[in-house]
């Protein structure tokens, strides 16, 4: 039976509009967010590490760790969407896809920024007893 079927077997109601309507929106906002959010991230991230010379501490498995598990939970919220013949519950999680598909492209800019400050945290005290051991105090 083909996915967009109206019809039905064994005398199953077939999935309202309202479903089909919250699945291709949510796929198509995801695309949207992996374009529009996640490339441009991963591009400024690597523009920066690449402008530091590796000076940068990016946290690269953390990212592409939480990227599989934020991007795996959205498909399964919209397969949830898809297989629902729920309207009102097609679009719960469909937007609950989205919010996790946003929240996890947004992670790697928050992640290299706790690494940074993390990293700078280091510094301070390095530069401080160096200017320390020039002024001899």
């Amino acid at each position: 039976m083909p996915l967009f079927s109206r019809t039905t077997s064994y005398g199953a109601r077939p999935r309202p509009r309202a479903v089909w309507a919250a699945a291709i929106t949510g796929v198509v906002l995801l695309v949207l967010i992996v374009v529009g959010v996640l490339i441009p991230i991963l591009g400024l991230i690597g523009a920066a590490d690449g402008a530091t010379v590796g000076a940068l501490n990016v946290p690269v498995g953390g990212i592409v760790v939480a990227l599989l598990i934020g991007y795996v939970l959205a498909l399964l919220f919209l397969l949830g969407c898809v297989r629902s013949r729920d309207g009102a519950l097609s679009w719960v999680l469909a937007v609950a896809a989205v919010i996790s598909a946003l929240l996890v492209s947004l992670w790697p800019l928050l992640a290299v920024a706790f690494a940074g400050v993390d990293q700078a945290s280091d510094v301070v005290p390095f530069i401080q007893d160096l200017i320390r051991r020039v002024t001899g105090g």
